[in-house]
């Protein structure tokens, strides 16, 4: 500690970057003041305050926070004992004689008592306001402070409050080192409101930019940050002025100050309880004065404001820590709104990207672009680490609106809800233009044209069985010439390669899989045309078990691998007695009978898959060839099932019964008008859809094998820039987009050391980057990605119809028909458990990863996904009843509830509880982030932050007088 260091600071001398010296309140209040805001006057007893306090606590009596070591935030009865040690104990420790005199003379040269006033002491801790976390109402505040006195011993309770018990628990879950957080104390003369109450620049609720949400009350604001009253609501467009929503709540009291200090409740009349706080005038004033906050800041705030004979004053601003992110490119310039649905909800994969993966995907994505070697594309952006696609000028084609939202459902229902609601408001149409909509036509046609015509050939000519067989050759001789082309290179010569061979990706897929994937898209429509309502089962029934499916050749490799481990039961004991160590278990198959054999047919499931992984999308996750636990955790699941061959029969049984489908489907076609010429059509339709729909897998498992040798190569560049002092760990790279790495690399002179002088963007650390980034990221897993977000920041929520569900269900989409029973697994990643036979899989999302889990479960149930995601597909082949995209569904299930999964009607009902033993998600796909932050994300499977919550709630306390602190 600097012995010259000031223990006290007035406001004036304050700005934003002082946070280490007077924490978030008191930065925040000293940077408003500083730029003209109306704000009470003041100082700030500094950190360096408490340290003396601090230092004195552990002079008298050791290390006062010894009782927090080893302390699980979830225990809470732990927290609280310990709590009440430390505050005990610091309870004992007078306030140090310098800081004491330090504090009176702030206080005199600020006004003192000089006629009568009266004081707010409010804590300001180091962790507190900050554009991440918001810390609010974690530490104490006393009101109506009055007297030299009653001020040392606020500001001392002040300091004891750092270690409340909800504060402790707020760290804990947070991963904040309780040693590492400060406190400051403001001391600010205290207005007597007449009014007061939060003004919020964005709607909490669903994250609108250009919408103020303001809540006002009676009197002091506690009284509504406590929840003890209804608060008046007033939502106003921020443009226009326009009071878009107006209610008035029953203010049942009023908190006032009392003239000998602290605070009073008063209750109102009943003509006061239910009038306006505000009138048309005051709204406008409070709107003005938060967008003027607001721009000083560059980001929307939670402004605390008070009114005291007509004049306004600013008690508080800091950022809105709940909203979603806005996204990265600003506001698009033709002043219309924008409407934007997440490619990861499509995916199937929630999580947020890493700068890398997120280049490479916009790379890969051919359209609105300049050129195809570019990532700048006008179609697509990334909020919270997720990717957006922009569909605002397709949306303004009408064809494509009436269209799209419909298939859109395909993958995730509510998204498609959510995007008709906005493209049917007045504001979104006001954007469209003749000329738009004729640019987007032709750009549509120029891309997707060539494929439509060819596969009208191919749905009415082609031998369809014939179909897919060269273009799995030709797929598999263009991963053999990039492995070959890349071996001989280096640095930013190999990665320019890679380069061009991401962003030709769609060039490869266009051509010979896009016709043939559209060809049994129309098949698979008229076929459910023809059928009619009754013919809805066969159609289902003959969308199982399809030939040529990567993705299913892929589970039935694990199941015959169980089986070949079966045959040699030593494989087996090893497998499972090394299941902690995968890597070291493959490592020592040769030392264990059998084992070699089973070896060699790892590595040849190895050589056709090891490309493959959960959330393969993200280059950084990795693949079964670098982290094998995956696969053979899935190996160890087969093997619970009662003989060996069962998965291949099962498979052989469910093609049996979709080639019975189809005639079925062909018989009741002939004995309708035209009957022999609708049975052809039936079967030929039948055929294209059964040959063809296995096409949709295989471009993305030619991208993944690509992604595959992306990551080998970066992984390679990574370590090189470690070596050379400019990243700390070689995955650091990922938080590199592939054009700064390509920068980054061009810039170290050839066969000379990395220049480490240059900019970090170019050939200097790039450590300060990636710490930045790998922050941002570890924020963006605790959050839910909205499924459609607008340009004004709006998260777009819609819901699915309950129309005739039983009482207390579920409501989902129906993906795969039939109805099952059975106790629910609740798993937030693929290997985070397995499927016993007869249990109901419940997971926030599923891709291809996941699907060895599907060959024994009875059901599935997802939170995200429509019809044609990935997990509803292969659940159709499989036979298994599914229903996705059911909101919070692995929060509101839990491991070992009995279940009903009605796959028809769309729905999963509770049938009972487990025990109270039971638990509820297990394998968090954020790897503990989630559960570090009490809202977590929905995709982790712990709760969701179902609404960007008003940060002002976490203050909730009770209002009491000086002897009974209300939270800051």
């Amino acid at each position: 500690m600097d012995p010259d260091a000031p223990l006290t600071l007035p406001f004036e001398a304050i700005a934003a970057g002082d946070l280490a010296r007077v924490g978030g309140k008191g930065a925040n209040l000293g940077e408003l003041g500083r730029a003209g805001f109306p704000v009470p006057p003041g100082f700030c007893v500094t950190t360096d305050a408490y340290r003396l306090f601090f230092d004195a606590a552990c002079a008298a009596g050791g290390d006062p926070l010894a009782a927090l070591a080893g302390v699980d935030g979830a225990d809470v009865e732990a927290v609280r004992a310990a709590g009440a040690r430390v505050r005990e104990g610091l309870g004992r420790v007078p306030m140090p004689a310098a800081v004491a005199a330090a504090v009176a003379a702030a206080w005199e040269a600020a006004g003192g008592d000089l006629d009568g006033a009266a004081w707010a002491v409010r804590s300001s801790a180091t962790a507190e306001d900050l554009p991440g976390a918001s810390f609010a109402g974690q530490q104490d505040t006393y009101l109506n402070v009055r007297g030299r006195a009653p001020l040392l011993d606020a500001v001392r309770r002040c300091w004891i409050s750092l270690f409340t018990d909800r504060a402790i628990l707020y760290r804990a879950r947070n991963g904040f080192p309780h040693e590492a957080v400060l406190l400051s104390v403001v001391v600010q003369r205290m207005v007597r409101p007449d009014v007061s109450g939060i003004l919020f620049t964005a709607d909490p609720i669903t994250g609108h930019r250009g919408v103020c949400s303001i809540d006002a009350g009676f009197g002091l604001g506690e009284a509504l940050v406590s929840g003890l009253v209804s608060a008046d609501l007033y939502r106003v467009d921020k443009r226009s002025g326009e009071v878009l929503e107006k209610r008035i709540g029953d203010k049942r009291i009023a908190i006032r100050p009392l003239p000998e200090g602290g605070t009073r409740e008063e209750e109102l009349p009943p003509a006061q309880r239910h009038a306006p706080v505000l009138d048309t005038e005051r709204i406008a004033a409070l709107v003005a004065l938060g967008r003027r906050i607001e721009a000083h800041y560059g980001r929307p705030q939670d402004v605390e404001w008070c009114i005291e004979r007509g004049r306004t004053f600013v008690v508080q601003s800091r950022p809105i820590t709940t909203l979603y992110p806005a996204t990265e490119e600003p506001a698009p310039e033709d002043g219309g709104l924008h409407v934007y649905v997440c490619q990861n909800h499509i995916q199937g994969m929630i999580d947020p990207i890493p700068a890398l993966g997120r280049s490479l995907i916009r790379l890969l994505n051919p359209f609105g672009k300049d050129g195809r070697r570019t990532t700048r594309t006008r179609f697509m952006t990334a909020a919270g680490g997720r990717l957006y696609h922009d569909l605002t000028e397709l949306m303004r084609v009408p064809a494509a609106a009436r269209v799209f939202p419909a298939l859109l459902s395909g993958s995730d229902e509510l998204m498609g809800r959510a995007l008709a609601g906005v493209i049917a408001r007045p504001e979104f149409l006001r954007g469209q233009t003749w000329r738009g909509r004729a640019a987007t036509l032709r750009g549509a046609l120029q891309l997707l044209g060539p494929a439509l015509a060819r596969a009208a050939g191919i749905a009415l000519f082609a031998r369809t069985s014939a179909v897919l067989a060269p273009r799995v050759a030709r797929m598999e001789a263009l991963v053999r010439g990039h492995r070959a082309g890349l071996a001989a290179t280096r640095g930013a010569e190999r990665l320019g390669r890679l380069h061009q061979a991401v962003a030709r990706i769609f060039d490869e897929i266009e051509g010979p899989w896009l016709p043939a994937i559209f060809a049994s898209m129309a098949a698979l429509g008229l076929l459910r045309r023809l059928a009619g309502d009754a013919g809805r089962d066969d159609v289902a029934a003959l969308m199982r078990a399809m030939p040529g499916n990567v993705v299913t050749a892929k589970d039935l490799a694990v199941a015959e691998l169980a089986d070949l481990a079966r045959a040699h039961p030593a494989v087996t004991e090893h497998l499972r007695a090394a299941q902690a160590d995968p890597r070291r278990a493959l490592e020592t198959l040769p030392d264990v009978a059998g084992g070699a054999v089973f070896g060699e047919a790892v590595e040849r499931y190895l050589a056709e898959f090891g490309a493959r992984c959960p959330s393969e999308i993200d280059v950084s996750r990795p693949r079964y060839r670098d982290a094998p636990a995956p696969f053979l955790q899935a190996i160890l699941a087969q093997l619970q099932a009662p003989r060996a061959g069962e998965a291949r029969r099962r498979h052989e049984a469910l093609a049996g019964e979709a080639e019975q489908a189809v005639e079925r489907l062909a018989n009741a076609a002939r004995g309708r008008r035209g009957g022999a010429l609708r049975a052809a059509a039936v079967r030929r339709l039948a055929r294209v859809t059964r040959d063809l729909t296995s096409a949709r897998e295989h471009p993305k498992h030619y991208a993944m094998r690509v992604f595959e040798l992306v990551r080998e190569a970066v992984l390679d560049d990574g370590r090189a820039l470690c070596a050379a002092g400019r990243l700390d760990v070689a995955d650091d790279v990922f938080h590199l987009t592939i054009d700064e790495l390509g920068q980054a690399l061009r810039a170290a002179p050839r066969g000379g050391p990395e220049d480490q002088t240059a900019g970090a963007r170019g050939g200097g650390d790039l450590r300060a980057l990636v710490a930045a980034r790998r922050a941002d990221h570890a924020r963006w897993r605790g959050l839910f990605p909205p499924r459609v977000l607008t340009s004004e920041g709006e998260a777009v929520v819609a819901a699915h119809a309950r129309c005739g569900l039983p009482a207390g269900a579920l409501a989902g989409t129906p993906a795969s028909a039939g109805v099952a029973e059975g106790p629910a697994k609740v798993l937030g990643d693929p290997h985070g458990g397995v499927v016993a036979p007869g249990e109901i899989l419940v997971a926030p999302f599923t891709d291809p990863g996941w699907t060895p889990l599907f060959t024994h479960a009875a059901g599935l149930v997802m939170e995200v996904g429509g019809q044609m995601t990935h997990g509803s597909v292969v659940a159709r082949e499989y036979g298994i009843p599914a229903v996705v995209c059911v909101a919070d569904a692995t929060r509101l299930i839990r491991t070992g509830a009995r279940v009903r999964v009605d796959g028809d009607r769309g729905y999963v009902e509770l049938l009972d509880e487990p025990g109270a033993a039971t638990g509820g998600v297990a394998g968090d796909p954020s790897g503990g982030a989630a559960a570090a932050a009490p809202p977590a994300a929905e995709g982790s499977g712990t709760k969701r932050q179902t609404s960007n919550a008003i940060a002002s709630t976490e203050a909730a306390a009770p209002i009491v007088q000086l002897a009974k602190p209300t939270r800051a």
